[in-house]
């Protein structure tokens, strides 16, 4: 690491003061990690819990008394410490780095989305699990050792180091969902198995303390391109018109195309290294856009689901960014999610300035201002024009700017098949 007035592209540096000292956006290419230290230490612990509140995280409001509350260390979205206050003896953790207790890791979850809402990198947070394993966020601040600085020159300088050597791959899980002629939801379940297994099935949710199968997941094997992954999704779906086989059903897709039914468009990403940098710029370049294009109910999937910088680590060494809603709306949506993510995997160590970070966007998003977070397009659109990859990805692109500048929507009450060439 050097000295702010030494970095040039290709460098990374951390901010660690509470004053505004480092003019972080004066560096291009460079990749500034704790972004919003100022702005967090400055921040009241009231603010703090709004925020997280908005991003879908539980706050200690005073009402609950907390069984256990661990400490955790974060650094680049994984944890480098988790101790149990109190205790002597820190939690076990697995070969991947997290706890092995499921209540422990989902603390430890919650620390990493605490400090990714804060626009922080590495830093501490203080994490409750109540007494039904709740996870509750208490406080979280940035904190950077020395030793979490070179840790994080030693992997930054091995991911440079390595950029480009192994192909970048894009998958998907989205989801879909079966209504009656009366409008009412038609369990996958009765038509797929349930779980994980399989290039399509029925998908998991949790109602009360039952485990239902009310949605339909597609699974299609990954692709180098937008439109090579397009055609395994088509190519799932055409192969779950065959299972499903009942033509009174509306197949429906987007954020909420049934009140109280969040439906999901998951991108699996593998090949680049999995930062805060490359979440952010997901949020920016995908998330804002196709928030503008979806139905206006899509805001209710807010924050429960869709959060900002929502992601899951997956067995491939890969991981899944889940923010996004059902594009399978249209080949169209899905085609601009796919070149976009893999616009962003390509790009984010390398793009000289991350767009739309300032706050109000995100206020935006989780409020469904579409006027406020429109401000955003042409700085997104900017950003990501500029990059090598742009001219290869424009014509997937392109059609969901185009859109989102005209205020078009989608329409989630509409069949699906019709968009993908399938016959109703």
């Amino acid at each position: 690491m050097r000295a702010a007035n030494a970095v040039g592209p290709g460098d990374a540096i951390i901010a660690v003061s509470k004053q505004e000292s480092v003019p972080v956006h004066s560096f291009d290419g460079v990749w500034v990690l704790n972004e919003g230290a100022a702005r967090a230490s400055a921040m009241g612990l009231e603010e703090r819990r709004r925020l997280w509140k908005r991003a879908g995280l539980s706050v200690d409001g005073g009402t609950v008394t907390p069984a256990r509350v661990y400490a955790v260390s974060i650094e680049n979205l994984k944890p480098s410490r988790v101790e149990r206050i109190g205790r002597a003896l820190p939690p076990k953790l697995g070969a991947d780095g997290w706890p092995e207790e499921a209540a422990v890791r989902r603390a430890a979850r919650a620390a990493v989305r605490a400090l990714y809402a804060l626009g922080l990198d590495i830093g501490e947070a203080e994490v409750a699990l109540s007494d039904a394993g709740r996870a509750i966020v208490l406080d979280a601040r940035p904190r950077v050792s020395a030793a979490a600085a070179g840790s994080f020159a030693a992997w930054y300088a091995a991911a440079a180091e390595g950029g480009g050597r192994r192909p970048i791959l894009i998958g998907a899980d989205p989801e879909f969902a079966l209504l009656t002629p009366a409008g009412k939801l038609a369990p996958a379940s009765r038509f797929f198995g349930e779980g994980a297994a399989g290039a399509a099935g029925a998908d998991a949710m949790v109602v009360g303390r039952r485990v239902i199968y009310p949605v339909a997941e597609l699974r299609p094997a990954p692709a180098e391109t937008p439109a090579a992954l397009a055609a395994n999704v088509r190519r799932l779906l055409a192969r779950a018109a065959a299972s499903i086989g009942d033509p009174s059903l509306r197949w429906v897709a987007g954020a909420m195309p049934l009140p109280g039914l969040a439906l999901g468009g998951h991108i699996h990403i593998s090949g680049a290294p999995l930062t805060g940098r490359l979440l952010r710029m997901l949020d920016s370049c995908a998330a804002y856009p196709l928030a503008l294009v979806e139905d206006p109910a899509g805001r209710g999937r807010r924050p429960r689901y869709g959060a900002l910088g929502d992601y899951r680590p997956q067995p491939h060494g890969g991981f899944e960014y889940r923010t996004l809603p059902s594009w399978l709306v249209s080949p169209a949506a899905a085609k601009a999610a796919f070149a976009i993510a893999l616009l962003c995997a390509r790009e984010a160590l390398r793009i000289p300035r991350l767009p739309a970070r300032e706050e109000r966007f995100a206020e935006a998003y989780y409020a469904g201002d579409r006027a406020e977070l429109a401000g955003c397009l042409d700085g997104v659109y900017s950003a990501i024009a500029a990059t090598e990859s742009y001219p290869a990805l424009s014509r997937y692109i392109e059609p969901l700017f185009d859109a989102a500048r005209r205020g078009k929507t989608w329409d989630e009450s509409v069949d699906i098949r019709g968009k993908w060439r399938m016959r109703l």
